[in-house]
Order: C-alpha cells, then sequence, then structure tokens
C-alpha cells in the first residue's frame, strides 16, 4: 500500500499543509502567538482501481473536483 506522499504526488499535490503560526497584536501591540490549522478533512480517492483513505484540504478537494479526480464521501 502506497504512503500517503505518494498518493499525493499521484494526485499532483504537494506536501502536506503545515499550521501557519503569526502573533495577535492588540492596540497596545503587545503579541501573543496564535496558530491557524489546515481544514483537514478525510476523503476516499480512486486510483488505479483501488481506493485509498487520504486526509485533503479544502482547498485541495475544489482543485481535485476541477480536475475530475473521482473522491468518494465518507
Amino acid at each position: 500500500m502506497p504512503s500517503s506522499d505518494q498518493i499525493r504526488a499521484k494526485l499532483g499535490l504537494g506536501p502536506r499543509p503545515k499550521p501557519m503560526f503569526g502573533n495577535n497584536r492588540s492596540h497596545a501591540l503587545n503579541a501573543t502567538r496564535k496558530i491557524s490549522k489546515p481544514n483537514l478533512q478525510n476523503k476516499w480517492v480512486v486510483l488505479d482501481g483501488q481506493r485509498y483513505r487520504i486526509k485533503l484540504t479544502a482547498r485541495e478537494i475544489r482543485t481535485l473536483d476541477k480536475r475530475g479526480v473521482s473522491l468518494l464521501a465518507d
């Protein structure tokens, strides 16, 4: 069974997205750390007649829909 990185490569996607980090800034310019996590969702993908469960972001799901890749609901 191929790894998720190999499945992502076959789908033409890059590496799995990581969280983004930054600061919340108040009016007094106090900085507190914040984190923005990617919107990951589990989907079934059909590749070469095989079904694989993979975590995709909402943006990647829209991209694959546009390309015509068959995604199955959970």
